[in-house]
């Protein structure tokens, strides 16, 4: 009889001992609070954006400065044609074939000054930027103007709002820019070569074939607005007034930046307006 009871009472130990441990292996591990959380920085990012309009209506400039922490982090210069210059039969260099194809009822002259004298230059009639469609004309001097029922004059549309310019932007990025052909009440989107080429003839996107950083607008335009890019980068913005020495080279409060595009003052003062904001 106490063999028996031996033989219950070490059975009983042995079924404790095993429900024992298999509750410690489903319990949690412990909570080493000595030991804190790692948590990886994130710098607060900015990134602010500034518009204008250059030589008059010709182009449209936009400036973005990114910060971290409110450092410069990195800015950015771009440029691009407007209608005036890609509408511009003489500018976009379209072949008397596709002038041909176009036909004369779609095409409009009027002066253009461009950057010297005002001259009668053959425009497109109707062009296309996303989804509005421009009109050209002359205005009281008879220099060529585009216009559409959304906008009004274009030129003095962008002037009213830099969204306006950011919009054009968005659109020209994305390759959303045509001539047109009158066909019955509507319009056939006409494309030409210089659309897919940059200036030299090259073969580029339409989307960057009128920005001015691929298109190869001339041959010291990238390099000089590298240059007041780069100045910024090092410099930051240092307050100061924009002076061009004997030889041409601009600084900022004295501080030489390498650049001497006649242009300096809207590329650099972009920059400043884009960070101000």
């Amino acid at each position: 009889m106490a063999k028996k009871l031996k033989v219950a009472l070490l059975a009983i130990a042995v079924i404790s001992l095993i429900i024992g441990l298999t509750a410690c292996a489903g319990a949690p591990a412990p909570v080493d609070k000595s030991k804190a959380e790692l948590v990886t920085y994130v710098p607060e990012t900015k990134v602010k954006k500034a518009y204008q309009v250059l030589n008059d209506g010709m182009y449209v400039l936009e400036g973005v400065v990114r910060t971290e922490d409110g450092q410069l982090a990195d800015c950015d210069i771009e440029e691009i044609n407007t209608m005036l210059v890609w509408g511009n039969f003489a500018s976009n260099k379209i072949t008397k074939d596709e002038m041909a194809k176009l036909g004369e009822d779609n095409m409009f002259t009027a002066l253009f000054k461009g950057h010297g004298t005002a001259v009668p230059t053959q425009f497109a009639k109707y062009v296309q930027v996303g989804d509005i469609v421009f009109t050209a004309s002359a205005d009281a001097n008879g220099q060529i103007i585009y216009t559409s029922d959304t906008t009004g004059e274009v030129v003095s549309y962008f002037t009213k709002s830099e969204d306006n310019i950011a919009l054009f932007f968005k659109e020209m990025r994305f390759g959303n820019y045509w001539l047109l052909k009158k066909v019955d009440k509507g319009y056939e989107k006409f494309e030409i070569a210089s659309f897919f080429q940059d200036i030299p003839g090259a073969t580029l996107e339409k989307s960057k074939s009128q920005n001015k950083k691929y298109c190869k607008h001339w041959d010291n335009w990238v390099p000089n607005i590298y240059k007041i890019e780069t100045f910024f980068k090092t410099n930051g913005f240092i307050p100061g007034n924009f002076k061009q020495g004997a030889d041409g080279t601009w600084a900022v409060a004295d501080v030489v930046t390498g650049a001497t595009i006649a242009e300096f003052e809207g590329y650099a003062g972009i920059l400043y307006k884009a960070n101000s904001k």
